[in-house]
């Protein structure tokens, strides 16, 4: 093995190494060091499980979400380095890796793959494809050869790439990475890909060594003439559907590069992710003890959110786009609800009263169009018509499970609980009655394909572990630690929560207990951390409640949240029991 591929090998290892070494030297006495789990969490108050029921499926959400993550994750043989994906296109991988470090322990050698073969302009490499025989793989082939060439279903296959800059290939691996030059979202994608590696793994090693990439990726975003605007001192990219990859011609059905004719705009969605990318790279950097560049990259993050809030938002939600060069696609942008407003009121830029805004916003869909799902539609208005694809097709205004789960996290956080409860619910008793989680849905509610349903999948779970299960690393390897059960929210008598990085060993865990006919609930903290803040949501109209650990009397800090009233335990022992007697 070449040391390339020895030192990505041991950043996805080290961590379980270590943990072994550990065991081996104190006879293994601390079990947590030993623990086999996986990740999972258990709800009580099952009705029924046999397969002809169809509600209140929540215990079963955590299964069905981890087996459609599952169902896109391989390995490829990358020279001698095999390289974990989920799927292939690293928008997507990391996407789902806010759910599935929960579920493997090669959280790393993707990310690290493209920061290692990072283009000397700053700019990252998104795709890995077989070569020959993938155009992802990023080669050239002439217009009469892509006329005779078909892919896997049949149909033409298309050029992802015409600039030899934003292709790389290796014919002696057999495989080619890919740049689609019209996306806009890779770089700052990379930074949470990175982050969240960080906190699977805690390797300080490889936050150093990814710590000057990442910025230089950032850096290539604001200075590149093809992605910065100087007007708005905004990112800009081709006239998409929001983060997608394909323009409003026949052309760019088979050809992703910008051209001179293409008309270009600013869409919400790139710089609110830059604007989180920039709040996380200060994070690694102070991490890092570089307080320095960390005070730098929040400066620059707080003004960039200045320029969104002022440019972007338009009273109610983020406009989907300012264009910059005039084009009419039957939709006014301003007033058109796009699908990354699900991902910024997650992203830090909302105050908790706009974040409120836009989750109304997004329910006032389910009332309007009438349908269970309506309220997570991609689009709103859909484009009479966009590439071929008519109002209510594909990503035209259907249904994004991926919206419900960001939308769902949001809730949970800014005092609509209920709401974030009830998304999970009705997804939970969809994707039982299908038997799968779907990419996407139509209007009708049948899976229409068209990606990968990891991601969906990935984004559900993330809303019942991070929202529901209120399970938030502030840091790495949880060491300080922010939970906040939500399981009144759900009705739920009882949940056993146990979340595990497998890539160091390191885990939360908890039982909680809602006796309502007693009045009363119990947290058991069985996990250790080095801070942590416990958060348990109270019934509503609950009153007078008492706060007792391990049968001591505390003093009932009480935190409101738009309403939510939420008792706080601050930093309680490995062990503790948490209860709260209510009126």
């Amino acid at each position: 093995m070449n040391y390339k591929a020895f030192r990505r090998a041991a950043v996805n290892t080290a961590g379980l190494l270590l943990i072994s070494m550990a065991c081996i030297a104190s006879a293994c006495k601390d079990e947590e060091q030993i623990d086999r789990r996986d990740s999972f969490i258990s709800v009580g108050g099952i009705t029924r499980g046999d397969s002809n029921y169809r509600k209140n499926q929540l215990y079963m959400l955590f299964s069905m979400a981890k087996s459609s993550i599952n169902f896109f994750e391989f390995n490829v043989m990358y020279g001698d380095e095999s390289i974990n994906v989920n799927p292939h296109w690293v928008r997507d991988h990391i996407l789902i890796l806010k759910s599935a470090r929960y579920l493997r322990g090669d959280v790393a050698s993707f990310i690290n793959l493209l920061l290692e073969e990072q283009h000397p302009d700053g700019f990252f490499y998104e795709i890995i494809a077989p070569y020959p025989g993938d155009p992802h793989a990023g080669y050239m082939v002439s217009p009469e050869a892509r006329k005779l060439e078909k892919n896997a279903d049949g149909e033409n296959a298309y050029l992802v790439t015409g600039k030899p800059r934003f292709a790389k290939i290796d014919e002696n691996k057999g495989f080619g990475l890919c740049r689609l030059e019209l996306e806009a979202d890779v770089e700052y994608l990379m930074v949470e890909g990175a982050y969240l590696a960080w906190q699977a793994t805690g390797d300080m090693d490889f936050l150093k060594r990814s710590l000057p990439k990442l910025e230089k990726g950032l850096n290539y975003i604001m200075t590149d003439p093809t992605r910065w605007d100087k007007t708005y001192n905004l990112a800009k990219r081709p006239r998409t559907i929001d983060t997608w990859d394909f323009l409003n011609n026949k052309r760019s059905s088979m050809d992703r590069t910008i051209h001179p004719d293409d008309p270009m705009g600013i869409m919400h969605g790139d710089n609110t992710g830059l604007y989180q990318a920039e709040i996380l790279l200060a994070k690694m950097y102070r991490a890092a003890g570089d307080i320095s560049k960390a005070s730098h990259w929040e400066k620059l993050a707080s003004e960039l959110k200045e320029r969104i809030n002022k440019h972007l938002w338009n009273g109610e939600f983020y406009k989907h786009y300012i264009p910059l060069t005039p084009v009419n696609y039957g939709v006014d942008d301003a007033t058109q609800l796009s699908l990354s407003n699900a991902y910024n009121i997650n992203r830090g830029v909302t105050t908790p009263e706009m974040t409120r805004k836009v989750i109304n916003r997004y329910r006032s869909m389910r009332d309007k169009y009438k349908g269970d799902f309506d309220d997570f539609r991609t689009l709103d208005p859909a484009y009479p018509e966009f590439n071929g694809y008519k109002a209510g097709k594909y990503l035209n205004g259907t249904i994004g499970p991926f919206v419900a789960g960001q939308l769902a996290v949001a809730a949970y956080e800014n005092g609509m609980e209920d709401y974030g409860s009830d998304i999970l619910e009705r997804f939970a008793s969809k994707i039982k009655a299908d038997g799968k989680v779907a990419f996407l849905y139509g209007l009708d509610g049948n899976d229409i394909g068209g990606g990968p349903r990891s991601w969906s999948g990935a984004e559900l779970l993330y809303a019942f572990t991070r929202g529901l299960a209120g399970v938030k690393d502030n840091a790495a390897l949880f060491e300080d630690v922010t939970i906040s059960p939500r399981w009144v929210s759900a009705n739920k008598p009882s949940a056993h929560v146990f979340l595990k990085y497998p890539a160091s060993g390191r885990f939360v865990e908890y039982k909680f207990f809602n006796d309502t006919k007693n009045k009363r609930l119990k947290m058991n903290l069985i996990s250790g951390h080095k801070n942590a803040l416990i958060r348990i949501l109270l019934p509503k109209g609950a009153k007078n409640p008492n706060l007792t650990i391990d049968g001591k009397p505390q003093k009932t800090d009480i935190e409101d949240v738009f309403g939510s009233k939420y008792v706080l335990v601050k930093n309680p022992a490995k062990g503790s029991i948490i209860e709260i007697s209510y009126k």
